[in-house]
Protein backbone atom coordinates (compact mmCIF):
# COMPACT_ATOMS: atom_id res chain seq x y z
CA UNK A 1 0.00 0.00 0.00
CA UNK A 2 1.36 3.39 -0.78
CA UNK A 3 0.66 6.23 1.38
CA UNK A 4 0.46 9.68 0.15
CA UNK A 5 3.16 12.28 -0.41
CA UNK A 6 1.80 14.01 3.23
CA UNK A 7 2.46 10.83 5.17
CA UNK A 8 6.14 10.89 3.71
CA UNK A 9 9.05 10.99 4.82
CA UNK A 10 10.38 12.64 1.02
CA UNK A 11 8.02 15.71 2.15
CA UNK A 12 11.10 18.21 2.66
CA UNK A 13 10.74 22.50 3.62
CA UNK A 14 11.00 24.57 5.93
CA UNK A 15 9.61 26.71 8.39
CA UNK A 16 10.45 30.29 9.91
CA UNK A 17 9.28 32.31 12.27
CA UNK A 18 10.01 36.70 13.71
CA UNK A 19 7.65 37.73 16.76
CA UNK A 20 7.91 41.33 16.53
CA UNK A 21 6.02 44.24 19.75
CA UNK A 22 4.33 42.75 22.22
CA UNK A 23 5.37 43.98 26.13
CA UNK A 24 8.31 44.95 27.22
CA UNK A 25 9.73 44.43 23.31
CA UNK A 26 13.23 44.72 22.76
CA UNK A 27 13.45 45.07 19.14
CA UNK A 28 17.67 43.76 18.80
CA UNK A 29 16.46 40.51 20.58
CA UNK A 30 14.25 39.47 17.82
CA UNK A 31 15.71 37.28 15.28
CA UNK A 32 14.14 34.77 12.65
CA UNK A 33 14.38 31.39 13.69
CA UNK A 34 14.05 28.52 11.24
CA UNK A 35 13.21 24.10 11.64
CA UNK A 36 14.02 22.74 8.90
CA UNK A 37 11.87 19.52 7.83
CA UNK A 38 14.90 17.16 8.41
CA UNK A 39 15.61 17.79 12.14
CA UNK A 40 11.59 16.94 12.52
CA UNK A 41 10.13 13.78 13.04
CA UNK A 42 7.89 12.72 10.95
CA UNK A 43 4.64 13.48 13.09
CA UNK A 44 5.80 17.00 13.09
CA UNK A 45 6.40 17.31 9.47
CA UNK A 46 2.85 15.70 9.07
CA UNK A 47 1.46 17.78 11.63
CA UNK A 48 3.20 21.02 10.08
CA UNK A 49 1.97 20.11 6.44
CA UNK A 50 -1.48 19.32 7.63
CA UNK A 51 -1.63 22.91 9.56
CA UNK A 52 -0.63 24.79 6.37
CA UNK A 53 -3.60 22.70 4.01
CA UNK A 54 -6.44 23.65 6.84
CA UNK A 55 -4.99 27.38 6.76
CA UNK A 56 -5.04 27.39 2.92
CA UNK A 57 -1.72 29.49 3.62
CA UNK A 58 -0.05 29.01 0.38
CA UNK A 59 -3.59 30.02 -1.09
CA UNK A 60 -5.14 32.80 1.41
CA UNK A 61 -5.36 36.23 1.08
CA UNK A 62 -2.52 38.30 2.99
CA UNK A 63 -3.29 39.68 6.16
CA UNK A 64 -4.43 42.93 6.50
CA UNK A 65 -4.70 43.87 10.48
CA UNK A 66 -2.32 46.12 11.59
CA UNK A 67 -1.23 45.32 15.01
CA UNK A 68 -2.53 47.02 18.34
CA UNK A 69 -0.30 48.33 20.73
CA UNK A 70 1.89 45.98 22.59
CA UNK A 71 0.78 43.20 20.83
CA UNK A 72 3.17 41.06 18.89
CA UNK A 73 3.13 40.48 14.53
CA UNK A 74 4.39 37.14 13.42
CA UNK A 75 5.99 36.64 10.12
CA UNK A 76 5.51 32.60 9.52
CA UNK A 77 7.39 31.38 6.57
CA UNK A 78 6.62 27.57 5.30
CA UNK A 79 8.68 26.25 2.56
CA UNK A 80 6.52 22.66 2.08
CA UNK A 81 8.06 20.65 -1.51
CA UNK A 82 9.41 23.54 -3.70
CA UNK A 83 5.91 26.01 -2.54
CA UNK A 84 7.33 28.83 -0.15
CA UNK A 85 5.13 31.76 1.23
CA UNK A 86 6.00 34.11 4.12
CA UNK A 87 2.92 36.11 5.78
CA UNK A 88 2.88 38.64 8.76
CA UNK A 89 0.36 38.33 11.05
CA UNK A 90 -1.24 40.23 13.98
CA UNK A 91 -2.30 39.46 17.26
CA UNK A 92 -5.56 38.94 17.26
CA UNK A 93 -4.96 35.92 14.82
CA UNK A 94 -8.93 35.93 14.07
CA UNK A 95 -8.78 32.29 11.76
CA UNK A 96 -8.10 29.73 14.35
CA UNK A 97 -6.56 27.00 11.45
CA UNK A 98 -3.92 30.09 11.12
CA UNK A 99 -3.53 30.18 14.76
CA UNK A 100 -2.74 27.26 15.77
CA UNK A 101 -0.48 26.73 12.51
CA UNK A 102 1.43 30.10 14.07
CA UNK A 103 1.84 28.60 17.69
CA UNK A 104 2.90 25.28 16.22
CA UNK A 105 5.14 26.81 13.92
CA UNK A 106 6.45 28.81 17.66
CA UNK A 107 6.45 25.75 19.43
CA UNK A 108 8.48 23.48 16.77
CA UNK A 109 10.96 26.26 16.57
CA UNK A 110 11.59 26.62 20.34
CA UNK A 111 11.97 22.68 21.33
CA UNK A 112 14.36 22.75 17.93
CA UNK A 113 16.53 25.86 18.42
CA UNK A 114 20.09 25.63 18.70
CA UNK A 115 22.11 25.42 22.45
CA UNK A 116 24.28 27.92 22.85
Amino acid sequence: MQMGKACDETVTGEARVRIEGGFAHFPGRAKEQTISFGDLAMPERQELTSLADQADFFGCEPSTDIARPDARTYTVGLTIDGRSREMRLAEPIRDPAMAKLVSVVRRLSKQHAPTR
